[in-house]
């Protein structure tokens, strides 16, 4: 019989059979992460593996395109113009998004345990960076839900701006908080729907556009690159330097529109076979995110005039939903018009959609935070079903803040909000960023990388995680470069643009210094513990699959997705 190590919740006893050998090493080590106890699991339940791989796919995907890429963004092409905004999506896409895709599959296909994002860090970097990374995710989390909803509002006001926006956030945020009630894998059923209906928009507004810039259009106008006469605007100042500073606005809208590495991570502990789901996903995921940010920013410049007077107008009126869509005002300039109330509608499942998915993040990652002992334990409660049904509640009474917008402009509230969830989400890449360069290390000087079940094409990690995270650290650190330009300081934008810092500030000395803990060095971070348990299950899912028909239906899905 080996060791045996007890803490509040966990029993596990530790044997070779317990950590299997890896290139002919055997590692006995105290325990310090894992999940819940049989005891526990009957006093608190759990979360359940009910995703699939369309699932992921489609949540991720569901979770990055809201109404910023439908709506939102004509505010950042009538500012920075067509040029600026295609290289700012192109550049965020590719610098950031796509290392921190590569870094989520290799930590996550490793070890798909629950509050990955924050118990990775705490693991392989420093245990404060786990606590702090864990409550500024669930905060921008919460931030994301509740702009989200607002934006909601902005949408149905379309239809009727009379009736109090009050009536309206109870409804579909009381929609969002029936469904994450239920089991994870109708929750994710829901969100495959409503995210093919936006996969669906956005691609017929890419080829809407393609043919309308050949000529097809009732004009038969073969327009081309002719809106881009000014491709990239001055901001506060003249010439080239004001045309980089009007550049440079764009990647603090990108970090609110452009998402998904962190989706990945959260819904890695409850999706279905992950070994096998997370590297194939997340492939398709980068990819598909990739095309919509890349190719929908040039395709939104070429249809849409940046100074176009509707646009411009709809701006300063704070116009809402489909009514400042600058896909609507481009089709309509071209003689297409009829298609804002659908556009509106699908706007509308998009946004709910991108709410509801970090509804789900928020409330599992309060879920992890108290299963890893960094939050109270009510927190770890779940229903039969699997659900975190008081993590749900605590999400809920936050996200009430949404019914500021009865009081206050949608858009000005929705302003609020971008900025806060923007610069809490740069944070959280950036830890995810300094783990995996820790995790690598780690596994370099125990494992050997070839151990791995994902490896990021082309040999490129760690290097492209190096450039990315320093990459991220300047966009934090002059996310309100605005601000301090002569006679242009406010609070209101000081306060939206660095709280996110002072906030990981003052939760990882705060946790440190209370704590006293130390920085994990490479050869003794704890990459094995639970690991086991997941392997028993993934070998469980495959076993019970064979010799299983599967209809012709989920087949397709598999071959699409």
């Amino acid at each position: 019989m080996g060791e045996k190590t007890a803490s509040a919740d966990v029993d596990i006893e530790v044997s070779p059979e317990t950590i299997a050998p890896i290139h002919g090493h055997v590692f006995q080590k105290d325990i310090q992460y894992a999940e819940l106890s049989d005891e526990a699991q009957q006093r608190y339940g759990k979360t359940v593996r009910g995703l699939t791989n369309r699932h992921m796919q489609l949540i991720t995907i569901g979770s990055s395109i809201g109404t910023g890429m439908f709506v939102g963004i004509g505010s950042a092409l009538a500012r920075s113009g067509p040029l600026s905004v295609f290289l700012g999506f192109t550049f965020f896409s590719v610098f950031i998004l796509w290392p921190l895709f590569m870094a989520a599959a290799e930590m996550c296909s490793w070890l798909p345990v629950r509050g990955s994002i924050f118990q990775f860090a705490e693991r392989y970097v420093d245990p404060a960076l786990g606590f702090a990374g864990g409550y500024v995710y669930w905060y921008g989390a919460l931030m994301l839900v509740i702009s989200d909803f607002t934006g909601c509002v902005s949408v149905i006001s379309y239809w009727d701006d009379k009736t109090n926006p009050g009536w309206y956030i109870l409804l579909t945020l009381g929609l969002s908080l029936l469904l994450n009630l239920v089991a994870v894998k109708y929750y994710g059923e829901v969100e495959f729907v409503t995210a093919s209906f936006k996969i669906i928009l956005m691609l017929s507004l890419l080829a809407a556009t393609f043919v309308t810039m050949l000529g097809g259009n009732p004009q038969h106008d073969r327009y081309g690159f002719r809106y881009w006469h000014h491709p990239m605007k001055e901001y506060l100042e003249k010439g080239s330097l004001g045309r980089f500073l009007g550049f440079w606005r764009i990647f603090i809208y990108a970090a609110f529109a452009c998402g998904g590495p962190d989706v990945v991570m959260m819904t890695s502990a409850e999706v279905q076979n992950p070994r096998v789901v997370i590297p194939r996903a997340t492939r398709k995921i980068y990819f598909r995110l990739g095309l919509f940010y890349i190719v929908g920013t040039l395709a939104l410049g070429i249809m849409c005039p940046d100074d176009d007077p509707t646009l411009l107008k709809s701006l300063d009126t704070g116009a809402s939903g489909s009514a400042a869509s600058p896909w609507v005002i481009g089709l309509r300039v071209h003689g297409i018009n009829g298609l804002a109330n659908l556009v509106n509608a699908i706007v509308l499942t998009s946004a709910w959609s991108c709410g509801n998915a970090y509804v789900y993040s928020s409330s599992r990652t309060l879920y992890g935070l108290a299963v890893n002992g960094k939050a109270p334990a009510i927190f770890k409660k779940c229903l039969p079903n699997g659900v975190p049904i008081y993590s749900l509640a605590a999400v809920a009474a936050v996200s009430c803040l949404s019914f500021l917008n009865v009081r206050t402009s949608t858009n000005v509230v929705l302003g609020w909000f971008i900025n806060l969830s923007s610069v809490s989400f740069m944070i959280t890449y950036m830890i995810i960023l300094i783990t995996y360069i820790r995790f690598r290390a780690a596994v370099v000087k125990q494992i050997g990388t070839e151990s791995l079940y994902f490896h990021t094409p082309f040999g490129l990690q760690p290097y492209a995680s190096y450039f990315s995270l320093a990459f991220a650290f300047i966009i934090v650190i002059f996310n309100g470069f605005y601000i301090f330009w002569p006679g242009a300081f406010n609070a209101s934008g000081f306060i939206s643009s660095y709280f996110g810092v002072f906030f990981f500030i003052f939760m990882f000395v705060g946790f440190k210094l209370y704590k006293k803990t130390k920085f994990v060095k490479a050869e003794e971070a704890d990459i094995f513990s639970g690991k086991q348990s997941i392997d028993d299950e993934e070998e469980q899912f495959v076993q019970s699959r064979v010799g299983i028909h599967v209809p012709l239906y989920e087949r397709a899905f598999d071959k699409l997705f």
